[in-house]
């Protein structure tokens, strides 16, 4: 399972588990293009033994696709009776695809896991660098710490770096509730301002239930930011819409559809199919903050909502997940390749 996703520009940067089939491929597939097929390291040495017993970093783009990796195995010096004298690690599989170099990836993955060293308490960090890449390292930090020797037809160089274990921080009260303000609408423009409340508070999830998807509100220059920030918000992000009409929005140049058209395995469309759903008259949002917003009549701009209201958006998205769970995927999206 992938942990404490990082956002750098177009990428991200997140901590995986090798025992996960999915992160597990993803690593590999970067490490297979980089080592096996460009640097002709045969298939069997590339994946071992202390994969299992690493700690991985994975590099994404905004969409998902894999494009770096690098892992960080824990080396324990004990003594004759077994105590423990020293931890150090051994940072290894550094890969960045070809045409993602140069974007400052292989620095972030490398950031992480010495990040990682330090809450591990680890005293120094090794690494068996590529010749070529010593640059890289002496950069961050790293020294040359004994004579180069040739592994897999390629000449490496032994590297170290000291570090120093992060101080335990304080412990954080825990965050302030959200404040809960009722919504009331009656106009476009409170419906609008309402809608910029909900969303704000949103942290990484939202659901949203339309019969049409409205060609001028989440168009909204503002409300996009919202669903932007919401959509490249980490691991975990995710933006799901139920509607039974985009056509208009469509025809509109609605750009929260450009947006899922950049991010479609973050922002999700379906349409329902069954009758008791098509005939369902009310239209919400909510939000995984607690935030909702509810028309009772789907077609009128008449709502109400609260910026936090956890026990009325939870029966709101237990009702959507039911929903989505028995509907289908838009064809008109699947046109336009989202």
């Amino acid at each position: 399972m992938a942990k404490s996703s990082v956002i750098r520009d177009d990428f991200t940067v997140e901590s995986c588990d090798w025992s996960s089939d999915r992160d597990r491929a993803a690593l590999v597939a970067v490490r297979e293009e980089v080592f096996v097929r460009e640097q002709r390291v045969p298939r069997e040495m590339e994946v071992d033994e202390d994969d299992p017993r690493s700690v991985h970093m994975l590099a994404r783009t905004l969409d998902g696709a894999p494009i770096g990796a690098g892992r960080l195995l824990t080396e324990i010096e004990t003594d004759a009776e077994g105590t423990v004298l020293a931890t150090s690690g051994r940072i290894g599989r550094m890969a960045v695809l070809q045409d993602w170099r140069g974007r400052g990836i292989g620095a972030a993955l490398l950031q992480r896991l010495l990040e990682h060293a330090r809450t591990r308490g680890m005293a120094q960090v090794q690494l068996h660098a590529q010749v070529d890449a010593t640059d890289f390292y002496l950069r961050h930090g790293f020294e040359i710490a004994g004579e180069d020797f040739m592994e897999a037809g390629i000449p490496h160089r032994p590297m170290r770096m000291t570090i120093s274990a992060f101080a335990a921080p304080p412990r954080a009260a825990p965050p302030p509730r959200p404040v809960a303000r009722v919504l009331s609408v009656q106009t476009r423009e409170q419906l609008i301002e309402a809608t910029l409340s909900v969303l704000g508070g949103a942290r990484h999830v939202l659901r949203i239930l339309v019969r049409e998807l409205d060609p001028m509100l989440l168009d909204d220059s503002a409300c996009l930011v919202e669903l932007r920030r919401i959509a490249i918000s980490g691991r975990g992000a995710l933006i799901r819409v139920l509607a039974q009409d985009i056509s208009r929005a469509q025809q509109a140049g609605n750009r929260m559809l450009d947006l899922a058209q950049r991010l479609p395995s973050v922002i999700q469309f379906r349409r329902p199919v069954e009758d008791v759903d098509r005939e369902y008259p009310s239209a919400f949002m909510s939000t995984d903050a607690g935030g909702y917003l509810f028309r009772p009549v789907a077609q009128r701009m008449e709502c109400v909502g609260s910026t936090c209201a956890p026990g009325r958006a939870a029966q709101l998205d237990a009702l959507f997940d039911q929903v989505w769970e028995r509907s289908e995927g838009l064809s008109e999206l699947r046109a336009l390749k989202i």
